[in-house]
């Protein structure tokens, strides 16, 4: 009688053993899955909204080169520094995503002759596409200019600059 009791608690042990195998195991792999399945759900402070872009074009009217010295903001693609020679256009692309005030700036310099001296002059042009407004979302420019260069657009909501001297 004394060996099946003997018997019976090594029975025990080892079925023990493989029990704390098996739990150790499947909290290996439950930590394994969890993690797994977390890093696919989005948390909920990600915004998920419809992107596009707006386009904006600067015509050179005028005399002057317009050199690049600076390119800011939410561009689709930042160009390169760039010129844009006169009677030629160059056109930007504003990313947009949905209830988002976008803005690119770019920063212009150009060299002008005043009372017989060369100097230079800094025409800045932000371009902003507003779709917090939704359905209206506007377009629009904002200029700011040294020396004696102007600007033209068709109304104050267009995308398209001319420049002009």
């Amino acid at each position: 009688m004394e060996m099946k009791e003997k018997s019976q608690l090594n029975g025990n042990k080892s079925s023990l053993g493989v029990i704390l195998v098996l739990f150790i195991l499947a909290v290996i792999v439950n930590q394994v899955f969890d993690k797994t399945a977390r890093a696919k759900l989005p948390r909920q402070s990600d915004f998920i909204g419809i992107a596009s872009s707006q386009g904006f074009n600067v015509y050179n009217e005028s005399v002057f080169t317009l050199t690049t010295t600076s390119l800011y903001g939410d561009f689709e693609r930042k160009p390169d520094p760039h010129i844009i020679l006169p009677g030629s256009s160059y056109g930007y692309q504003v990313s947009t995503s949905l209830y988002k005030n976008s803005i690119a700036s770019v920063y212009y310099s150009y060299e002008y002759r005043e009372a017989g001296q060369t100097r230079t002059g800094v025409f800045i042009l932000d371009m902003i596409a507003n779709t917090a407004a939704l359905p209206g979302a506007t377009a629009y420019m904002r200029f700011y200019a040294t020396g004696p260069i102007n600007f033209y657009r068709q109304d104050n909501y267009s995308t398209s600059v001319y420049i002009r001297n």
